[in-house]
């Protein structure tokens, strides 16, 4: 199949008659995937849905913002807030995989987690991936994008057959701060489709928001009008996807720009050297 049409089927619309392509959407929280898929999630009920973190930052301090005396307590809240999302869109039965990595460290463990994206891969045998872009919003989210890019690019040394890497609009820095629901400008190759929302659609979206209470703040600054795809970019994980400070330099989140890049440049290295093998 053209990856025109695994893009098409991927952006159609939840009552859409054509059949969804074999997915695998692979995102960083729990919440990512409404603000990713919310109007067309019900179309993924056969796909598999993994989430890198456990939602649950080990600093604790949102878990207290939140009302939470233990840290156990707001994890097993953030995974019922995505039990009554999947729920409401119609998707109860989805295959769901955590990979349980703590919130804000998934790039601390990137070859890990490149690992189980390429498990993934061989298991399943996806058309596409949906995932996160590579746009310096959070440090999460660009730990997907170079787990699933890393992943496909070692797929690709012996198999032809390789999924499309499909990127849904999240956040980044921008002029007056935080932008959302847009990709980073400069992918001028790079296939783009924004998908307008009926009413109805919007108030799903809405009400799938409503689900993740302890995510209110956030999830209203995302729009409810559009959704936005894209196909992915090749990406230089060694530089920074813009001109820094990226949007996570200025946050709390115990991760920089730079220091990301430092990570990715390793995990790429000891990743390589496991392909090559022992030396003879």
């Amino acid at each position: 199949m053209q990856w025109q049409e695994l893009f098409a089927e991927t952006t159609a619309k939840a009552d859409d008659p054509l059949a969804a392509p074999i997915a695998l959407l692979v995102f960083a929280h729990p919440d990512d995937e409404v603000v990713a898929l919310g109007a067309r999630l019900s179309r993924f009920g056969s796909a598999h849905l993994v989430h890198v973190t456990d939602g649950a930052p080990e600093d604790e301090q949102d878990s207290r913002a939140h009302g939470f005396a233990l840290l156990s307590e707001y994890r097993k809240a953030r995974q019922d807030e995505l039990n009554c999302a999947l729920n409401l869109a119609g998707v109860p039965g989805i295959r769901h995989s955590w990979l349980e990595l703590p919130d804000q460290q998934a790039a601390l463990h990137l070859a890990l987690l490149a690992r189980h994206v390429y498990r993934f891969l061989a298991e399943q045998e996806p058309e596409i991936v949906i995932t996160h872009p590579y746009e310096g919003g959070h440090p999460d989210h660009d730990a997907c994008a170079f787990g699933v890019h890393r992943a496909v690019a070692q797929r690709k040394i012996w198999y032809e057959r390789l999924p499309l890497i499909i990127e849904a609009a999240f956040y980044h820095a921008g002029p007056e701060g935080i932008e959302t629901g847009k990709f980073l400008p400069g992918a001028a190759d790079s296939q783009e489709v924004v998908c307008k929302l009926s009413p109805q659609e919007s108030e799903l979206k809405e009400a799938l928001f409503a689900c993740f209470k302890t995510q209110k703040e956030v999830l209203s600054l995302f729009p409810l009008h559009e959704e936005r795809f894209r196909v992915a970019p090749e990406y230089d994980f060694s530089r920074p996807p813009h001109q820094p400070p990226v949007y996570y330099d200025s946050q709390p989140w115990g991760m920089t720009s730079r220091r990301f890049c430092q990570l990715a440049q390793e995990a790429t290295d000891s990743l390589e050297e496991e392909l090559a093998g022992p030396c003879h």
